[in-house]
């Protein structure tokens, strides 16, 4: 039954894009915020979003487990801007989940009302330097190491400082500061002992036409256990590079590799991770057809005894449809392929398709979903290959504030998971709606 509502939900989101995409002309509302903002005065603008998703999971760990639920996200934000170069931004969230199974449900899920943001800012983003002060995101790049995982239903911020300097074409960004644990019943505080420090820059040679990323990520923690089991800091540091560009006929690419080494509660750390894709756009400007190629890797432990941790540690990251849109895999011991196309049906409907397929890196190493190990073959005799997954999506903007979009993804048990798990298959139904106001 709730399988055939997940669909029956799945195919009016796709039907509605279908006819979204005939050449009507419905009148577009007014935006509330900016109807208000004018009559405000001009030192404050108010903001804000609602956001509605309504997912259906099957074979949940990858057994016989169904769940359907709603998730509901509530924000209202305010820019004060009392002087030219000195601006405040606040925002408050209300963040909920409704008929799902899992009691209580996760902080990634419900957070109630809280504060979400809350710093201040000191320069324009023209200018030379700008400081940043208080309760703010950090996401550079694609987010595959450090970001605001907006499909979240809480989303992540850190009490931080960051500044950041301009030059030309260059960007530096330096900060440091504590992420915030959510909390659904209180008040978000930052993470006890965590700290986090770094360097982001970014450089766009006038005459080429490719983006550089260097970066250095420095992770301290206390409390965590060793491979034999003492409680010890964490001191670990993740250098990396981010490439990206195009090239004639419509090729563009992109890269990212990172390496990562320090302590773990005495264990040596030794991990790196990988990401390249390539894709060409057709010249087609009507449909805009692109396809692309993508290979992602990232090492695992070899040995969960020998005190050297060879899993890349993905840190704070935004991982969803990085390694597949059913989200299941984080950048620890997994070797991904995907390969895909889209288009545009209309000019505001896209609908894409992807091909996945999935390795353990290391097969004496554990599958690791959200961040956890699910199963683990310590003889490595369950084999390596975890399943191929198949995803289709589509997004539709049904005005300048309202947005669209659904997608299904279905998860083959591969050698591995028929071995160490229930090997059911892994099914995600998802229609989401966001609205500004």
């Amino acid at each position: 039954m709730k399988r055939s509502l997940s669909y029956s939900i799945l195919a009016a989101c796709l039907v509605g894009a279908a006819l979204h995409s005939q050449p009507i002309n419905p009148v577009t509302p007014g935006v509330v915020s900016e109807r208000l903002n004018s009559e405000l005065p001009g030192w404050l603008r108010l903001t804000g979003e609602e956001r509605m998703r309504f997912e259906s999971l099957s074979g949940v760990g990858f057994k016989d487990v169904q769940d359907t639920y709603l998730l509901n996200r509530l924000r209202f934000g305010a820019d004060i801007r009392p002087m030219r170069m000195v601006q405040f931004i606040v925002e408050i969230q209300d963040a909920r989940v409704f008929g799902q199974n899992t009691l209580p449900a996760p902080a990634s899920q419900k957070d109630a009302l809280d504060f979400r943001l809350g710093f201040l800012k000191i320069g324009s983003d023209e200018s030379p330097a700008t400081l940043r002060v208080g309760r703010q995101m950090l996401y550079f790049g694609e987010g595959r190491v450090l970001a605001d995982p907006n499909w979240s239903n809480v989303g992540r911020t850190f009490d931080a400082v960051q500044l950041t300097l301009r030059r030309g074409p260059a960007r530096l960004y330096l900060f440091g500061g504590s992420v915030t644990k959510a909390d659904p019943v209180d008040w978000d505080l930052p993470a006890p002992h965590s700290r986090l420090y770094g360097a982001y820059g970014s450089v766009r040679p006038r005459k080429l036409a490719i983006t550089i990323e260097p970066y250095l990520l420095i992770r301290h923690d206390r409390g965590l256990k060793s491979e034999a089991g003492a409680l010890g800091i964490l001191d670990s540091r993740t250098t990396g590079l981010r490439l990206l560009g195009n090239l004639p006929f419509g090729v563009d690419y992109g890269a990212e590799a990172a390496g990562q080494m320090g302590w773990s509660a005495g264990d040596r750390v030794k991990a790196w991770a990988g990401h390249w894709v390539v894709g060409q756009t057709l010249p087609y400007p009507r449909w805009k057809p692109r396809y692309f190629v993508e290979l992602n890797k990232a090492s695992g432990d070899a040995n969960p005894r020998d005190g050297v941790r060879g899993g890349f540690d993905p840190l704070y990251p935004s991982t969803h449809d990085k390694l597949g849109l059913t989200d299941l895999f984080t950048w620890t011991n997994v070797v991904h392929f995907r390969t895909g196309a889209g288009l545009a049906l209309a000019p505001k409907v896209t609908v894409g398709a992807a091909y996945n397929s999935y390795w353990l890196a290391n097969q004496r190493d554990g599958l690791y979903v959200g961040g956890k190990i699910v199963a683990r073959s310590a003889d490595g005799s369950a084999g390596k290959h975890i399943g191929r997954q198949a995803d289709v999506q589509a997004a539709f903007n049904l005005t300048k504030t309202t947005q669209v979009n659904a997608g299904y993804g279905r998860l083959f048990p591969g050698e591995f998971l028929l071995h160490a798990t229930g090997g059911v298959p892994y099914n995600l139904v998802f229609c989401n709606v966001a609205q500004r106001f």
